[in-house]
């Protein structure tokens, strides 16, 4: 438990590099491309499957 008590505090580096930032709150992070890229991919992904089979039905063609 040691290591909880001498760990270095860096609150106020974090605070001053986030708010430093002009980007989105939820870009300003390095790793932020490895949450936001699947998301986006995934988001998009759903919305073409979507469209795609909402396009088939009004179109009336149905599955074999």
């Amino acid at each position: 438990m040691s290591f909880l008590v001498k760990k270095v505090n860096d609150i106020v580096a974090k605070q001053v590099f986030f708010q430093r930032s002009h980007r989105e709150i939820w870009a300003r992070h390095p790793r932020s491309s490895l949450y936001i890229i699947p998301y986006w991919i995934a988001f998009w992904g759903g919305l073409g499957y979507s469209g795609f089979y909402l396009g088939r039905l009004v179109l009336g063609i149905k599955a074999k």
